[in-house]
């Protein structure tokens, strides 16, 4: 089992009022393509964290290096979900800033959750500098 590298996170630039989203934890504890890791949202009155299963990331640094070469804009929202739907990112581009809403989802029966904070991220290297830490980060796996 590998241990988690505490010393290894991303904080994914604050939102309004504060709002932000930390990824962190990463581990393969199986040596194989299983890579775990912790997303963290935080906003006024909200604290939800929440342990994500992955196969080799499920194409997160693809999808946000996606983002990055779209600076200049697209239409619609840009969708990216774990393969077991706890955290999904939509992506929109607002013209001076892209919106990347993240929700957590906790589907327990007997303690069922759901949680969406928004953060915002100015095109060019502000999102290239953001798509660079998440590749960096899941690489650590």
């Amino acid at each position: 089992m590998t241990a988690p590298d505490d010393g290894c996170e991303v904080m994914v630039p604050r939102g309004p009022a504060g709002a932000y989203i930390r990824l962190s934890g990463l581990r393969r504890p199986h040596g194989d393509a299983l890579v775990c890791l912790v997303v963290g949202a935080e906003a006024p009155g909200l604290s939800a964290t929440i342990g994500v299963e992955t196969l080799n990331g499920d194409g997160l640094a693809e999808y946000v290096q996606s983002l990055e070469e779209g600076f200049r804009g697209w239409q619609g929202e840009r969708t990216w979900a774990s393969f077991r739907r706890d955290v999904e990112i939509r992506a929109a581009h607002l013209g001076r800033s892209i919106r990347l809403a993240w929700t957590l989802r906790f589907p327990e029966w007997d303690a069922d959750w759901t949680a969406t904070v928004e953060v915002h991220v100015s095109p060019g290297e502000e999102l290239k500098g953001f798509a660079a830490d998440v590749t960096r980060f899941l690489e650590g796996s």
